[in-house]
């Protein structure tokens, strides 16, 4: 329930501030696990994506945000938390177990929100994932989101954003966990 609540609301506040395009969301599997793997430029990345997406997804979040209610509507949304700056086998271990249930995970591959137009480093996590898993990877690209809602900010400026959703594809046969994540974000950026 407190998703749905949550899934129209947003959709209101996209019509009020943020319009936004979505190409090729046909390329989202319509079963099945999958990593939606994504460049973030803005706090509103992942309720963007929420509505853009045919499937309902799962995302990582970092712990700080399950305090008090804010904690209590992310858990109702399918969000688990991720302590950033360190391996969190626990947020992997969930991760993993999620996809194997068959539910999309959304996954942030820098790790945190970019400023500029130069992507930055890959985590190794969502490499280890993609690898582990064996799911297939959805990359999307967004653009607009931090003209609507600038990192820093709180207040919300009318733009349109975009969303463009590429093939997916596996990296099963990466040499390592960090070269699987930067060919992941090689995809997402590719999309610009």
């Amino acid at each position: 329930m407190v998703y749905w609540i949550i899934y129209f609301s947003t959709k209101v506040l996209s019509w009020l501030y943020f319009p936004f395009t979505a190409y090729n969301t046909r390329k989202i599997p319509r079963q099945g696990g999958f990593i939606l793997a994504s460049n973030h430029i803005s706090n509103l990345d992942p309720m963007l994506l929420g509505i853009c997406s045919v499937r309902r997804l799962n995302f990582m979040a970092k712990i700080e945000l399950f305090k008090g209610i804010l904690g209590f509507i992310l858990v109702r949304l399918g969000s688990f938390p991720v302590r950033r700056g360190e391996a969190d086998f626990g947020a992997m271990r969930e991760a993993l177990k999620r996809l194997k249930m068959g539910r999309p995970v959304l996954i942030f591959v820098e790790g945190t929100r970019r400023i500029g137009d130069a992507p930055s480093k890959a985590q190794s996590g969502v490499g280890f994932l993609a690898m582990k898993s064996g799911v297939p990877i959805v990359p999307v690209y967004i653009k607009g989101t931090d003209k609507v809602m600038a990192p820093g900010t709180k207040s919300l400026k009318r733009d349109r954003v975009f969303t463009t959703f590429g093939d997916p594809f596996y990296v099963n046969d990466a040499p390592s966990y960090e070269e699987a994540s930067q060919r992941i974000l090689d995809k997402i950026y590719a999309l610009a």
